[in-house]
């Protein structure tokens, strides 16, 4: 009973409940009938409420000599139709007699309760943050990297640490279609850091069923199924005055390995499988993927992943390498990439003395085997999903693998931290102070302030003005 008289509604019943049918063998009907003819006139004493014919009778009944609770509610009812006080009549006044006259039973709405359901929601302000930051962030044409270090990192050094690591995953956004790739351990509180919304969201793609590449799809699938349910709520409003508006949907195509498709049926239950995608499948106008499958699990299959974006006047191919151990053919499909992701983990010593190749992860000698390869194209390399059993190792390994690629041809490669952020138009990347792009060749990584910090891309400008 949620109209302009509900309010009234809530007070008198919760009084009809308290006096009756809290101790009905005890009730006193003269006093409860008193009692609500008093709220009514305090309600309507000052006539700045216009009164409705049934509230009238109803009014007039319980002055009665004799007169009862039911039987008022009774003669009421019979003109309850007539209120028109609501632009949608919602029946409350006929609900509201119903109940008086025993003919239907409800609890009454606590009068302190009220604000609860006619306060905004979350998903109210959720929105309005994003069409806050809407105005003045940058994702548009933008590769964002979420993802800090592989799965079992991020746990360990918080249960043992003060300080705090984060997993996450990568996302991409071309011309306002915004893609996932792996959303892990901690990627939506990292996103939403990074001012990326749902709504920002319209392709999910997992590569395999592992808790660092999938641990937050069923937060993702529950923000669509939340924000959504609020566009129903809008437009069921809406739409009694306007009867032809749009519903609004927000969607999200969903990409998965068999796996995690299969473990995740309830969660996303509408999905495609990346097996789809041994040829370029495309996600829209201007993005298409291709996968290859990896060696990284015995049980089940993972894949490898490019993803080819058409830009204004040009094509930009992004590979994503995910996890797997180095071999030749893996190679060969990320040639034509211009930036290539790719998955270390932990190192080992045999793995860096070039001894004995990792067998589910690239680590170092499978990573230097790949950035080697003669044919391949790529401008810049990220380093991801770095594993640190032994301590954070990531810039002395990134280091090392830029003197590996360096002497064979003009390319770069970073380590990727939550917040890095490229321009897919210019390949260059946003410093994380000023936020200007600048070349890769520009910009200096300043180590974290303490193991597992945060590693800052600060453009030389900036970098001068620190050490003044």
């Amino acid at each position: 009973m949620n109209t302009c008289l509900s309010g009234l509604w809530d007070i008198l019943l919760e009084k009809y409940y308290e006096k009756m049918m809290s101790n009905p063998d005890y009730a006193d009907e003269d006093t409860c009938r008193e009692e609500i003819g008093v709220m009514l006139e305090r309600f309507y004493r000052d006539n700045s409420l216009r009164k409705p014919l049934h509230v009238q009778i109803f009014y007039d009944e319980l002055s009665k000599n004799g007169g009862d609770v039911q039987h008022a509610a009774e003669q009421a009812d019979k003109k309850s139709e007539e209120c028109g006080l609501c632009v949608i009549c919602s029946r409350c006044a006929r609900s509201f007699y119903e109940i008086l006259s025993h003919r239907r039973m409800e609890r009454p709405l606590p009068t302190e309760w009220n604000k609860y359901f006619v306060d905004r929601n979350q998903m109210y302000f959720y929105l309005s943050a994003y069409k806050l930051l809407k105005s003045y962030r940058q994702i548009k044409d933008t590769l964002i990297c979420l993802k800090g270090f592989s799965s079992t990192t991020p746990a360990i050094y918080s249960a043992v640490f003060e300080g705090a690591c984060t997993g996450g995953g990568i996302y991409f956004n071309l011309d306002g279609f915004g893609v996932v790739i792996d959303p892990g351990i901690g990627f939506v509180e990292s996103m939403h850091k990074q001012g990326i919304f749902i709504e920002d969201i319209n392709a999910v793609i997992v590569t395999h069923n592992h808790l660092d590449h999938n641990a937050d799809m069923g937060t993702v699938s529950a923000l669509s199924y939340d924000i959504n349910r609020y566009y129903r709520n809008q437009e069921r409003f809406y739409q009694q005055f306007f009867p032809n508006r749009r519903s609004r949907k927000h969607e999200i195509s969903w990409w998965l390995d068999e796996s995690t498709q299969k473990a995740n049926s309830e969660i996303v239950p509408m999905s495609r499988c990346l097996t789809e995608c041994y040829e370029w499948k495309e996600l829209n106008s201007a993005v298409a993927i291709k996968v290859i499958e990896t060696k990284h699990m015995s049980g089940n299959k993972s894949y490898g992943i490019k993803c080819k974006l058409k830009l204004a006047d040009k094509v930009t191919i992004i590979g994503y390498t995910s996890d797997t151990r180095y071999f030749l053919e893996l190679a060969e499909f990320m040639r034509e990439c211009d930036i290539l992701i790719f998955n270390i983990s932990d190192i080992y010593e045999k793995d860096v003395r070039g001894k004995k190749q990792k067998n589910t992860h690239l680590g170092y000698d499978g990573s230097i085997n790949l950035l080697q390869d003669d044919e391949q194209k790529f401008r810049l390399a990220i380093a991801s999903e770095f594993c640190c059993n032994n301590g954070d190792y990531r810039m002395n390994v990134v280091r090392k693998l830029n003197e590996h690629v360096r002497h064979r041809r003009k390319a770069y490669v970073m380590p990727g931290e939550v917040g890095m952020k490229v321009d897919l138009q210019s390949g260059g990347i946003f410093c994380s102070r000023c936020k200007q792009v600048v070349s890769p060749e520009s910009v200096c990584i300043v180590s974290p302030e303490r193991e597992f910090g945060t590693i800052q891309y600060v453009c030389r400008s900036c970098r001068y003005k620190a050490e003044d």
